[in-house]
């Protein structure tokens, strides 16, 4: 039976994602998180993905004072324009968001969705990056997403928007309702699938994907 190439490079990176776990599992574990502390900052930029503890955790920022605006871009729901071209009446992932944080005392005004049926993070920085060329004066976000996609997201937002006119500092807090638990991933199914999972996306992004923002 013939292997492809990204089967066989997924085992391999599974592979040495192991073979240095040996060494140091929780370390593995802690790399995948960056948790920066909060400064005060024009724009919370809330990543799509995992559901309502995403918003949960920007909803507290915003309370806490850290900014006065929610970001947000509508990503790509597979089926939905199909089901609502029929007369099904459905909310979309991202309003659904929105709502999370309008019914948690977030003004609607406050959290604007972007443009954009992003499929990754990439595409997301890519469309925040184009607000941002509209919006000259905002020089600071904190972006909200999982723990264990946090790390990624970082990189992935300080390359996009180094190419803006105005320069823009990039902190991660992830959301505290994220149960991954970087200290003893690997003893859970759930933990174990995301951490081999953000590692083949992290190689991806060294390899390919910074090239292209």
């Amino acid at each position: 039976m013939k292997r492809s190439p990204k089967l066989i490079l997924s085992l391999a990176v599974i592979l040495g994602i192991f073979l240095l776990g040996r060494l140091s599992l929780p370390g593995l574990g802690n790399f995948l998180v960056v948790e920066d502390q909060p400064q005060p900052s024009d724009l919370i930029v809330v990543l799509m993905g995992s559901g309502p503890d995403r918003m949960l955790g920007a909803v507290d920022l915003y309370r806490q004072g850290y900014a006065a605006e929610i970001v947000l871009v509508r990503n790509l729901v597979k089926g939905y324009e199909p089901v609502v071209n029929q007369g099904v009446k459905i909310p979309h992932d991202s309003e659904l968001a929105r709502e999370v944080a309008v019914q948690l005392g977030v003004p609607a005004a406050k959290v604007n969705i972007l443009p954009g049926e992003a499929l990754s993070t990439q595409a997301e920085a890519l469309q925040v990056r184009e607000y941002l060329k509209s919006r000259k004066e905002i020089t600071s976000l904190i972006i909200v997403t999982s723990k264990a996609h946090s790390g990624r997201a970082k990189k992935i937002f300080v390359k996009a928007l180094g190419s803006l006119a105005q320069e823009v500092r990039v902190t991660s807090c992830p959301t505290r309702y994220d149960d991954f638990n970087a200290g003893s991933w690997w003893q859970s199914r759930e933990d174990l699938k995301c951490g081999v999972q953000e590692y083949l996306k992290l190689l991806n992004f060294y390899l390919r994907e910074q090239f292209e923002l």
